[in-house]
């Protein structure tokens, strides 16, 4: 909806006269008039929406995206897609897993993946570790992939409080993978993660995060989290951000593909050796 707003400005007043005129004489005043109530109607949304992130943002507000909110939502989604609903298309996937999730993860990897919701990375995933860690705020969601990857021995399953590790050893990671998840978590959550990261992550170990950039100013329900502020966040805790990028180039077809649909980032956040 709000590109289609932004988009009205591509037309002068003049311009839009002349169609509101050549409408009424095609369709009639009454589809005329539906027509006006939604365009008012998505601009009010549009309005209601800007300002919802921009007060959540001066009062410290979680929005939709708190620990519980979060616990809630994704213990009561309905995983019959298994998260492929996020998936613009299967070119898309295939390009993300052969050019940005394995070129990253290395094989025989002790692997945590936070968030792993129907298991829609952690199948790529649990290949390439020697031992994989599911981590998920939704007990709905550990219960489906313990069932899932049952015949996966390497790989177990756990709740956590939406901002920990529990029962990691310290320095025993290699990777963290977490996509299509930390759009949803609050800088206050990301900061107890990123403690997280300094306390698993082993000397050299590296984290890859999937994000937003604006602090949910481009829809999405994204969290409170800008670039910035996720950068500033990483140094202050000891870890270093190796790679950023929003859009990737697969080799094989020459075409780009973005991170995802509301001007999200990737960032690979690095423990120094």
């Amino acid at each position: 909806m709000k590109d289609l707003i932004g988009n009205r400005r591509r037309l002068d007043l003049g311009r839009k006269a002349r169609l509101l005129g050549l409408t009424v004489k095609e369709n009639g005043l009454f589809y005329t008039g539906l027509l006006g109530l939604y365009y008012a109607g998505s601009a009010v949304s549009n309005l209601a929406f800007e300002r919802m992130q921009t007060l959540r943002k001066s009062r410290g507000l979680p929005g939709v995206n708190s620990r519980s909110l979060n616990a809630e939502i994704w213990n009561s989604w309905n995983w019959e897609a298994g998260g492929d609903e996020w998936t613009p298309s299967a070119e898309w996937k295939t390009s993300l897993v052969e050019n940005v999730l394995k070129p990253r993860v290395p094989e025989a990897s002790d692997i945590i993946e936070i968030g792993p919701g129907a298991g829609r990375w952690t199948e790529h995933l649990i290949p390439r570790a020697s031992r994989y860690q599911g981590i998920d705020i939704s007990s709905t969601c550990v219960e489906l992939c313990a069932k899932k990857f049952a015949h996966a021995a390497q790989a177990s399953f756990r709740t956590n409080d939406g901002n920990n590790l529990p029962g990691v050893e310290d320095a025993s990671v290699g990777i963290i993978w977490s996509f299509d998840v930390f759009v949803h978590i609050n800088l206050a959550d990301i900061a107890s993660y990123l403690d997280e990261f300094q306390r698993v992550l082993k000397p050299g170990g590296r984290a890859i995060i999937h994000h937003g950039t604006n602090a949910g100013h481009t829809g999405g329900w994204r969290s409170d989290a800008t670039t910035s502020e996720l950068n500033a966040l990483i140094e202050s805790k000891g870890l270093q951000v190796a790679e950023q990028f929003k859009e990737w180039t697969d080799p094989a077809t020459g075409d780009k593909h973005p991170v995802g649909l509301y001007d999200d980032a990737v960032t690979v956040i690095a423990k120094p050796a």
